[in-house]
């Protein structure tokens, strides 16, 4: 899903947006390399899992949620399928700038509204995914008003600026079963435990706790999209008991790690 998705052609006023299927098949990854456009972007999964990475952002975006990319943001993304259920997997929106002025400046992962999930069935039976008159145009912007006031969700990590959190935070990320604690990660940088608080926190919105959640919680929908039981995500991801990796699960997501698996949410 490169910037020549409908062409040579760029999107202006006259042709604002564009819905894409995207479809499953018996690969169990699809990933686009990291590219930026002057549109505004929307990935929105219907199975399996989507990894977005945007600018210092990671987005894991399954069923239910649309990640959103401002205009000119690198990004990449990864779409994790379900290889048992090919078929159509999602959807992506492509924006004109100028429908982007009043979205946020960064890149979020919002809930979809029962009211967002209908327009876009609308929207998806566009002739060649554009609005063809002023009704659909209509259509576009009542969507992307239930876009700009979505809830936001927990499922973005941003990472540090700084060459040594960046670090820690990649560890972190590629390990979250690491039980490294504040000291231990403070005394390997140099710092003292409050300066590697305020820092973390100053940079990333989060404190070292919630965000290692949050890679938990990220690697643990991945895992379970690929398949592995809820035990095995748990133990694997540092849990003592399934029942806590269960509790943040539907305390985050809303749903069972088990119902996630199955319905893919």
């Amino acid at each position: 899903m490169g910037s020549n998705y409908y062409g040579e052609r760029r999107l202006t006023d006259e042709m604002p947006v564009i819905v894409s299927a995207q479809h499953a098949d018996h690969h169990t990854s699809r990933t686009t390399h990291v590219h930026h456009h002057p549109e505004g972007q929307l990935y929105i999964p219907l199975q399996g899992v989507i990894v977005v990475e945007a600018g210092d952002v990671r987005q894991v975006l399954p069923r239910g949620r649309l990640g959103w990319i401002p205009p000119d943001m690198p990004h990449g993304a990864t779409a994790h399928g379900n290889t048992f259920r090919p078929g159509l997997a999602g959807y992506t929106i492509h924006l004109a700038p100028s429908w982007c002025a009043d979205l946020p400046a960064q890149s979020r992962v919002m809930r979809m509204s029962p009211l967002a999930v209908s327009l876009l069935e609308r929207m998806a039976c566009w002739p060649h995914g554009t609005p063809a008159d002023a009704a659909a145009r209509r259509l576009a912007t009542v969507f992307l008003d239930e876009v700009r006031t979505a809830d936001e969700e927990p499922l973005h990590l941003t990472m540090p600026r700084h060459p040594r959190l960046q670090a820690m935070a990649a560890a972190i990320a590629d390990h979250p079963a690491d039980e490294t604690d504040l000291d231990e990660w403070a005394a390997r940088l140099g710092w003292s435990r409050r300066t590697l608080t305020r820092h973390f926190r100053d940079q990333t919105g989060m404190s070292l706790v919630e965000w290692r959640q949050v890679a938990r919680l990220q690697k643990g929908m991945e895992l379970l999209n690929g398949g592995a039981s809820v035990t095995t995500v748990a133990l694997s991801l540092g849990y003592d008991s399934v029942s806590s990796f269960i509790a943040l699960f539907r305390r985050i997501l809303g749903v069972t790690p088990a119902r996630f698996a199955q319905f893919d949410t």
